[in-house]
């Protein structure tokens, strides 16, 4: 007969038995010897005598009633064998739990508790389960579907230490942390080994907005600790969809991080990048989306060697994986302290330029893509000054836009004021430009140096006109980076748009046109139609003929599927800029005076012709080519 306490002893031999042989070369010899120990356990479980019953100390009883000597055991015979199975597994695993894990085992596994610090802007839920926050929501603001905006969720969100003992690696989200301080302000966690030593993680909401202070300490634990060995920490995290189209929102999600004394960087945006053993001091990470971010900052710096990672997520309502291997500097002290913060809020210009996290020149700010080269110059010191002068005053968001394109439209007028003289200049050309034209047929040399004598003798330069529009192509451009990033026009409506940061639909056609979308924009719509007049009149005005004069149309209609899709507040700045060139030309033209414009022509034709040596040098080259080009006479002359 198997007696409980004989059947708990073969169960966990055989357990021991089957860990030890699966890691040898299984021969024939080995097969038979394990065999022939088996067979003796078994013959052993048989007839051997029953144990006898200890009242102190057994956890079997001898008791007839629990065990039937007929045929199967009954349901509660079962449940008594479970239990017995069960003890003896715990009893195990804490006594392996202890020589992995020493003091630290007390507090291995166990059930959570939660715990929720909050002020006005944000909210952070924290699990004794590491002692690690796990949840983040931003009180102030919503998701596109009006949900509550949960920047960290608890499915999705880790963030743990791995630390490198004598005996295993341990991890402290493994182990239930003790709450050894907590106020509505603070909370503080602490792991202990038992012996005296400790670790303990202290999160503070910060009087900042936005701001929660972080600090872990490690005491007496330098004999716990493989020698110079750094703390790691992990951090992961899947980035929830916030907004309203995925596509911006994907394309502006991504890995930011600095590098003390450099600008600010980040990962690839647009495919799966991983940044390994990053050098230099790192000051802070961040898990950046479209219009928030969360940061982790260290002012002292992680030590070097740091990874970042992100990866794509099938796992619908999620855009990004985002991954991140910290490591802070620890050479076995006795005691040693790091000081850090978290910032969950916005990505808002003025408000990452307020964080203080302890040092000035964290430049938080430069996670946001302005735009490189002369277009975050021009956003930086042009357009979003005037946009926060403005942001302060104007209520409505759609106004402040139309406001902040008059005054910049006002400040290209100059240009655009020499770009009209010089184009009706050319148009009043334009009748001896067409006879030197049907003079010399398809000779363009010859038309070539002809135009630029015509040029010279009427003072005329044609370049006058296509400079003032290069120039304003870098504003052009940046405000088409400015507008999808500024999260002041995040939810802010206007007119039939309910969110000028997402784009304004008038109708939704339940599919999708190719080359257009599934929907009609109508800020988009007016801007294209607005444009197409625009081109119209300056065709008329100019002259212009031939395949550039289509062009001209042919790009307004390319936009208007391009710019289907883009925020709202974007393609209503266009519209009203370029209904506001249109004031601008009309009032020009009734300012200038073509008659006038003639009598300038004809005066300078009047003045005898003063070349530079770059005119004399260019029609000298035109020249050249010119007689290369020409037809030889019989007889080897031209």
């Amino acid at each position: 007969m198997f007696y409980h306490g004989q059947m708990e002893s073969l169960y966990a031999v055989n357990l021991d038995v089957i860990f030890l042989i699966l890691p040898l070369k299984m021969d024939r010899n080995t097969i038979i010897g394990f065999s022939l120990i088996f067979l003796i356990l078994v013959i052993y479980a048989v007839y051997a005598p029953p144990p006898t019953t200890n009242s102190g100390n057994s956890t079997v009883t001898s008791d007839t009633n629990s065990v039937k000597k007929a045929g199967k055991p009954t349901l509660a015979d079962t449940a008594n064998l479970r239990d017995t199975f069960k003890s003896a597994a715990n009893e195990k695993d804490s006594s392996l739990l202890k020589t992995i894990y020493g003091g630290f085992s007390q507090y291995y596994g166990g059930t959570p508790k939660e715990v929720t610090l909050t002020n006005a802007s944000v909210s952070v839920t924290f699990t004794t389960l590491g002692g690690r926050l796990n949840q983040v929501k931003l009180n102030q603001f919503k998701r596109a579907d009006s949900t509550a905006l949960i920047l960290l969720d608890k499915k999705h969100t880790n963030f743990y230490y791995e630390i490198t003992t004598k005996n295993d690696v341990l991890r402290s989200d493994k182990f239930n942390w003790e709450i050894v301080s907590h106020s509505p302000e603070s909370i503080s966690f602490r792991l202990d080994n038992g012996n005296g030593g400790y670790i303990e993680q202290k999160y503070t909401l910060s009087k900042q907005d936005f701001l929660l202070d972080y600090s872990v300490k490690v005491s007496g634990l330098e004999n716990e600790f493989q020698r110079n060995n750094d703390l790691k920490l992990v951090w992961k995290s899947f980035l929830h969809k916030q907004e309203k189209e995925m596509q911006f929102e994907n394309q502006h999600s991504n890995i930011s991080y600095r590098v003390s004394g450099e600008h600010p960087e980040s990962l690839s945006s647009t495919s799966p990048e991983r940044l390994e053993r990053i050098p230099g001091n790192l000051q802070w990470i961040a898990f950046k989306q479209q219009y928030f971010n969360a940061t982790l900052i260290n002012k002292e710096g992680f030590a070097q060697g740091c990874n970042l990672e992100w990866k794509e997520t099938r796992e619908p309502g999620y855009i990004k994986d985002m991954q991140a291997e910290l490591y802070l500097p620890y050479s076995r002290e006795k005691e040693k302290s790091w000081n850090m913060s978290f910032f969950f809020g916005l990505n808002s210009y003025k408000t990452l330029q307020a964080v203080n996290p302890g040092f000035a020149d964290h430049e938080l700010h430069r996670m946001i893509p302005l735009g490189w080269g002369v277009f975050g110059w021009v956003n930086r010191w042009l357009v979003l000054p005037i946009f926060n002068f403005l942001d302060g005053k104007i209520g409505s968001m759609g106004i402040l836009i139309l406001l902040l394109t008059l005054i910049i439209k006002f400040i290209l007028l100059p240009l655009v004021y020499k770009s009209y003289i010089s184009t009706a200049k050319m148009r009043i050309l334009k009748p001896e430009i067409d006879q030197i034209k049907e003079k010399y047929g398809n000779d363009m040399q010859k038309i070539q140096v002809e135009n630029l004598a015509l040029y010279k003798k009427a003072g005329v330069n044609p370049m006058s006109g296509c400079v003032p529009m290069l120039l304003q192509m870098p504003i052009l451009f940046a405000l088409f980076q400015f507008f999808p990033v500024l999260f002041e026009l995040r939810q802010k409506s206007f007119l039939w748009s309910p969110d000028l940061s997402a784009y304004d639909s008038i109708l939704e056609f339940g599919f999708h046109v190719p080359g257009y979308g599934s929907h009609i924009s109508l800020f988009t719509l007016l801007m294209t139609i607005s444009t197409l007049i625009y081109t119209h009149l300056n065709n008329q005005i100019s002259g212009v003929t031939g395949q550039m004069k289509w062009i001209g149309y042919i790009m307004p209609i390319i936009f208007l599927g391009v710019l289907n899709d883009y925020p709202s507040g974007l393609t209503w700045y266009y519209f009203v800029s370029t209904m506001v060139t249109f004031g601008q030309q009309f009032a020009i033209r009734k300012l200038v005076d073509d008659q006038k414009l003639h009598q300038q022509i004809a005066d300078a034709r009047k003045k005898p012709v003063k070349k530079s040596n770059f005119s004399r040098r260019l029609e000298e080259v035109m020249k050249a080519q010119q007689q290369k080009t020409q037809p030889r006479k019989p007889g080897g002359k031209k």
